[in-house]
């Protein structure tokens, strides 16, 4: 009896004892098996293992909270926004910014900026296309634009000099003032440089007559503009008279002039007057106009095409 006492405390020791090892090892194996997922996976970021004991009191969340976590964050309600982990809706994020020149307000200025320079700039287009237009139909009409016509004045000899006196000869005419400070010295020089190239062609030398009328006959006496004229070229004839006279000159050859309405004696003022310099064939008919934007050279260009036209009909040119 004895015997058998001893043989079933040592066979439940060993039951007793074996229990442990069993769970150890098939913790092992467990640990094992969850490994070889966590490969398979590829590197997926939660594993079925348990997580190893932590000594640190302070438990890290794991990693399903944290996704969790993320997806509360910017989480869309049944409405559609946005919402925080609160549930409150998450401020819109600004497409553009509030101020600056990538505001809607700058790109809105840029725009109507960009816009009136685009419409400025094609309603001049229009005008000038508009101006050509009516100017080539009033040629092709009347066989002549409404320009020039008969004048009498005095030349800065004390000479009289008609539209008659200019007959068989091109001429090239501009009003201005001997006072003018800069504008009409400019023009006049340009004619000058025009007469220069001109001469240089045998064909064009000595064909176009210079001529200077006054738009202020109460200052520019005859002796008054042949002092003036002795700065440009030798070839300008200047032209003076009276108010009346000097005014219906300005009237034939549709230019614009006007001086300050009180001006007391011997006090010095301006003109306002026209422009241009009109291009008039042997016959007086009025051929073209040459404003303050064209050059010397491009009058020459208009002056030579013009008397080579007058050649090829065989019509005589007045070459001095």
């Amino acid at each position: 009896m004895r015997v058998c006492g001893a043989l079933l405390r040592n066979l439940r020791h060993r039951v007793v004892t074996l229990q442990p090892q069993t769970s150890a090892i098939g913790y092992v194996r467990s640990m094992r098996v969850n490994q070889f997922e966590f490969r398979s996976l590829g590197n997926r970021a939660y594993t079925n293992a348990p997580p190893p004991p932590s000594s640190n009191n302070n438990e890290q969340p794991s990693n399903n909270e944290l996704l969790k976590e993320q997806k509360s964050v910017g989480s869309k309600d049944n409405s559609g926004e946005r919402t925080g982990p609160t549930g409150k809706p998450l401020p819109k994020e600004r497409l553009l910014p509030a101020t600056g020149p990538l505001s809607p307000l700058g790109i809105s200025l840029f725009l109507l900026t960009a816009a009136g320079i685009v419409y400025v700039f094609t309603v001049k287009k229009e005008e000038v296309r508009q101006e050509q237009e009516l100017r080539k139909r009033r040629i092709e009409s009347t066989g002549k634009a409404d320009v020039g016509g008969p004048f009498e004045l005095i030349d800065q000899d004390g000479k009289i000099k008609t539209d008659k006196s200019f007959q068989g000869k091109f001429m090239l005419i501009y009003f201005g003032f001997c006072h003018c400070p800069d504008i009409c010295p400019d023009e006049m020089d340009k004619i000058g440089e025009a007469l220069e190239l001109l001469d240089r062609d045998p064909k064009t030398k000595g064909v176009v007559q210079p001529v200077f009328i006054t738009c202020d006959p109460q200052r520019d006496s005859p002796e008054a503009i042949k002092e003036y004229l002795k700065q440009f070229h030798p070839k300008f004839v200047g032209l003076t008279g009276s108010i009346d006279q000097v005014r219906s000159a300005c009237k034939a050859y549709r230019v614009y002039f006007s001086k300050p309405p009180k001006v007391a004696e011997n006090q010095d003022y301006l003109v306002d007057h026209s422009i241009f310099s009109y291009f008039m064939d042997p016959d007086g008919t009025f051929v073209d106009v040459y404003g303050k934007d064209k050059t010397a050279l491009e009058m020459a260009s208009g002056i030579t095409n013009t008397i080579s036209k007058f050649r090829a009909a065989g019509r005589d040119v007045g070459q001095d």
